[in-house]
């Protein structure tokens, strides 16, 4: 009876309203939106007003009835272009007209940035994001897309190794974590590569080298947690969104193409031919007859000016509702050292269709590639360092023709030239990525104005196959045990992900703003397989058919496979009242497989605000502010880079350290690991305050930015008690780290529109960070320091130290007493510095002094243009990083003579005329601030049938000024200088047409 009442009141609701409403007076809205500035007009801006909205056409217009009557304003938005709203009045079955012009906002506030799961203008961003086009990338020979943005976003900082398709790593605002993964996480047109703080395979050494940098579009950073937070789980060392270039305009062919050369620019400092004689007869007469009176020069031996080309031709264009572009794309770049190469085949399709009236928009981004590299065998520049300098290079009653030290001494070096000739390490990988997007535009449906749907499809498919083989004749070989080494990986990896998701923007305001609603679901897995073989003591180096030793000692096998799944919900709210007022929220809750039960899950959250600061009447009389948003935001992201199934056991079958003694024979068992079944993610936790600006009309625009991350649950692999397992160590959450920093950008457009033509933009950035470990383990019983940071001299020797209240892999060394400006061979002060000592002794008087990480990194970009001349320049600076330089350490002193066979001498011997190694003194410590001029490019475009021809030449690496005696003052992100490869200085020249 009572549900018969309910069912009988709803009735009667309905057919009271129901008069009521077709009572309304209702009227018609119709009109056209334009550009101001080009009078073209504009689709797909949203119109709304009186609770009804529309879209414009192809033609920008757009009709809207059923619109109830009454006064009320009419606004129409779209990225990229200021709101406007106009005063409309609607009668009674009258049609009114309304015709807007957009006005283009302010460049930088106004530009479209690509963000997490969407796009918004970047005067609506409330968190710390930069995007960087292609119009504003380095040029040159770029074989890395990191390469694109060096120097060009505040707060990152890229580091690579100096070889050709070697590794290369980005910082953004700091390290924020030591064994975990510190990679950002990179996302490519939507689809998130397997590095990063998501942890997964990255074949070879750079985790983007499938990728041609020439057909990205854009690459945005997302430095703070507001904005990264989308990507919860991955998203602690911030976000890298690269975004790949599509068709525009017309049919159009584009083809480019250059040359370059590169040269060596420093190697080590070592005594030369007649200098090493002489410190032999001094300090090892013993080996006075070995000598011959050569002046080998060993590292010009083994480098050579490295040749490379590049080719790139693009076929693009854009219909009325589709665009498509197919790029083919060839790079062979030799390295400085003669065994080294890399080399790219790269394919790319991008393709758009738009259906059903342009509801529905499908997208296809498909990338393949090849990479060839051959990489320097190890103990190349080792032994081209060590080498004696009066030594010749060939010996013909040798087994190889190469002249080497008499005898087998392990500590003897090696022929490096021999080495090179006959030692290789190669690799092939083949990987794809690509997507399939589908985007439904539900605004047509009652009720759903300005809402859609997304689904994407990714995949990111990698397989690989890498070969070292040193031959059992060469030097190198016959003093090893194993006498010959064979080593091959063959690893495969498929990772797939699926995104849905929707986009809620109601036309109509909800209370005094507009409102952006996104919301979705995020499935990703990853199989990877690792297979390896490891062949040594052959008696011959013929390759059998399948590429592997035809005898020897075949190394059991060792499946290795590896299983992970991420499971995400994620939901924004952005809130945006008149342009004025802006604050947006988000949650993610993820999902992995990598955690026990009881930490699987976790939540991280994001809030930011921001104040259009120059929209207020009080700021409105200073005419040279165009812009100004204040901001602020905190937000917490996590990170699983680290391997899987820790928290189980896993066994370590067949080891010396898993055999059992029954009477005279060893039986093989399987040894447990120790684990920690609530080991659980590193979480990141940021605050930000910052504003963005724009001045005298955009002439001068930026931001600036304070930041504080602080990092807990850090992964550490700790001892464990004895007793307690059957392992020494567990890896498990015992620490915290903080990083602070400042930030400051600037764009200057210093000479616009002069009578002359010429015109001159800058472009300034500035980042300090300073960073600190927090704590290593809350139980004071605990270890308080672990020392990192191994070297060269001495078996297990370190240089670097993890200690509360310091940065992380501080320099961990004893204070050098000088005399007459000339360190003192055992001399050091205690730790009080009041007293001198005699001897350096780890953990005794060893202090932390110094970092590698640079305190402050500045970048300038500038670019001048005087017609069809352009010139460009991009410089930086880092002050504040220390470089260890562990050459000079290991090889610095006279007892090297008396090894073996003398080693050469670094020459800094001969100011300190050590007779020992000191490697713990903090001599070696350098500072290694240094400016540099990256990039100088100057161009010049040819009117050629009627389309550009673009020629150009550009040097890298053109001069560096610093204090560092080393090789190179980057010296990687740990900081330790020990035969790490040149730096070279690149000179390319080239061409770009379309048609």
């Amino acid at each position: 009876m009572r549900r018969r009442c309910c069912i009988i009141a709803a009735l009667l609701a309905v057919l009271w309203t129901a008069p009521l409403s077709a009572q309304q007076p209702i009227g018609t809205i119709r009109g056209r939106v334009t550009d101001a500035a080009t009078q073209q007009p504009l689709s797909g801006v949203t119109v709304s007003a009186r609770g009804r909205a529309a879209q414009t056409q192809a033609d920008g217009r757009y009709f809207m009835n059923g619109v109830p009557a009454g006064s009320d304003s009419l606004r129409a938005r779209m990225i990229g272009y200021a709101p406007a709203a106009r005063a409309v009045t609607v009668g009674r079955g009258d049609t009114t007209v309304v015709d807007i012009a957009l006005t283009p906002q302010a460049v930088r506030l106004s530009e479209v940035v690509v963000v997490g799961y969407g796009e918004r203008r970047a005067g609506e961003i409330t968190g710390s994001v930069t995007q960087v086009n292609s119009a504003q990338f380095n040029t040159g020979t770029i074989v890395s897309p990191q390469q694109l943005i060096e120097n060009k976003v505040a707060g990152v900082e890229v580091v690579d190794n100096n070889e050709p398709g070697g590794g290369l790593s980005i910082r953004v605002r700091g390290q924020a974590s030591v064994n975990a993964g510190s990679e950002p996480l990179y996302v490519v047109d939507g689809v998130p590569l397997g590095t990063g703080s998501g942890g997964g395979l990255s074949v070879g050494r750079d985790p983007l080298n499938f990728l041609n940098p020439n057909d990205i579009g854009s690459m945005t950073v997302l430095k703070d947690a507001s904005a990264a937070a989308l990507y919860g789980a991955n998203a602690s060392n911030g976000v890298v969104l690269i975004t790949t270039k599509s068709g525009q305009g017309g049919p159009r062919v584009e083809y480019s193409a250059s040359m370059s050369a590169a040269h060596v620019t420093r190697f080590s400092a070592m005594l030369n031919g007649p200098q090493f004689a002489a410190a032999v007869q001094a300090h090892a007469s013993q080996f006075d007859t070995l000598l011959r009176n050569q002046n080998t020069d060993w590292f010009g031996l083994v480098s050579r000016t490295g040749w490379g080309q590049e080719h790139n031709l693009v076929l693009s264009g854009a219909g009325a509702s589709n665009n498509y572009r197919l790029s083919v794309g060839y790079l062979n770049q030799d390295g400085i050292l003669k065994s080294t190469t890399a080399e790219r085949i790269s394919l790319g399709l991008n393709y758009s269709q738009q259906l059903y009236d342009n509801r529905l928009n499908l997208h296809a981004n498909l990338k393949g590639t090849r990479t060839y590299d051959r990489f320097t065998p190890n103990g190349v520049l080792y032994n081209a360092a060590q080498m004696g300098p009066t030594q010749p290079i060939l010996d013909s009653a040798s087994a190889t023709g190469y002249y080497n030290w008499p005898g087998n001494s392990l500590t003897s070096a090696d022929n490096p030239v021999e080495v090179l000739n006959f030692a290789t390490d190669h690799g092939t990988t083949y990987r794809s990525v690509g997507n399939v997007q589908a985007k439904y535009d539900l605004s047509r449906f009652t009720h759903v104005e300005g809402l859609s749907g997304t689904v994407n499809l990714g995949y990111d498919v990698t397989q690989a196959d890498r070969v070292t083989f040193y031959p059992n004749n060469i030097h190198f070989e016959t003093k090893q045990p194993d006498r010959g080494s064979y080593n091959r990986t063959t690893p495969t990896q498929a990772n797939s992900s699926l995104d849905a998701y929707l986009d809620y923007a109601p036309p109509v305001d909800l209370g005094p703003g507009h409102v952006d609603l996104t919301g979705g679901y995020s499935y990703s897995k990853s199989h990877g397989d690792y297979p390896g073989i490891r062949v040594t003591q052959f008696t011959s180096n013929d390759l059998a058919d399948n590429g592997i030793p035809s005898d020897g000692l075949a190394a059991p096998y060792l499946p290795n496979v590896q299983d992970s799944r991420l499971i995400s919900f994620f939901g924004r709210a952005d809130y945006n009242v008149n342009d004025r007022y802006l604050i947006s929220v988000s949650m993610r809750r993820d999902g992995s497989s990598r955690f026990g039960p009881d930490n699987q899950w976790g939540n991280f959250p994001a809030v930011s605000v921001g104040w259009r600061a120059s929209r207020e009447g009080f700021l409105q009389g200073l005419l040279w502010l165009t812009d100004l948003k204040l901001r602020a935001s905190y937000g917490k992201t996590g990170n699983q880079a680290f391997g899987n199934y820790l928290q189980h056991v896993t066994f370590q079958p067949c080891n010396a350290q898993a055999e059992v003694q029954f009477g005279n024979e060893f039986v093989c068992t399987a040894r447990p690991t120790a684990v920690d079944p609530n080991i659980k993610w590193e979480s990141t936790g940021t605050w930000d305050v910052g504003a963005d600006y724009s001045l005298h009309g955009g002439r001068f625009s930026g931001s600036l930015d304070w930041y504080t991350k602080h990092t807990d649950d850090l992964i550490f692999t700790v001892p464990v008690p004895a007793g307690t397992n059957l392992s020494d160590f567990v890896t498990t959450n015992i620490g915290s780290m903080k990083n602070t920093g400042f930030e400051l950008s600037l764009n200057a457009e210093l000479l616009r529109g002069s009578p002359s033509g010429l015109g001159w933009t800058a472009n300034l950035t500035a980042a300090h960070n300073t960073n600190e470990l927090l704590s290593i383990n809350p139980n004071a019983v605990g270890a308080q320091l672990i020392n990192v940071g191994g070297i060269a001299g001495g078996v297990g020797s370190t240089i670097q130290v993890l200690e509360p209240g310091q940065p992380i892999n501080s320099f961990f060394v004893c204070k050098q007493v000088y005399q007459n400006g000339k360190p003192v061979q055992g001399s050091y002060y205690n730790l009080a510095g009041d007293n001198v000592v005699t001897g350096c002794n780890l953990n005794s008087n060893t202090r932390a002094f110094h970092d590698p990480a640079p305190k402050w990194i500045l970048g300038l970009t500038s670019s001048f243009a005087y017609r069809r001349l352009e010139l460009s320049l991009t410089m930086r600076a880092w002050l504040g990083n220390y470089v260890y330089n562990n050459v000079a350490s290991n090889v610095g002193d006279y007892r090297e003579l008396q090894q073996g066979a003398p080693y050469n001498l670094h020459a800094s011997v001969l100011e300190t005329g050590f007779t020992t190694q000191q490697l713990l003194s903090d001599y070696y410590v350098e500072r290694a601030s240094f400016l540099r001029l990256d990039n100088l490019t100057v161009a010049y475009q040819f009117p050629y049938l009627g389309q550009q021809l673009r020629l150009f030449g550009s040097v890298q690496s053109a001069f560096t000024i610093t204090g560092y005696n080393g090789v190179d003052p980057t010296a990687g992100l740990n900081g330790i200088d020990n035969n790490i490869y040149p730096r070279s200085r690149i000179f390319t020249s080239g061409l770009s047409v379309q048609f």
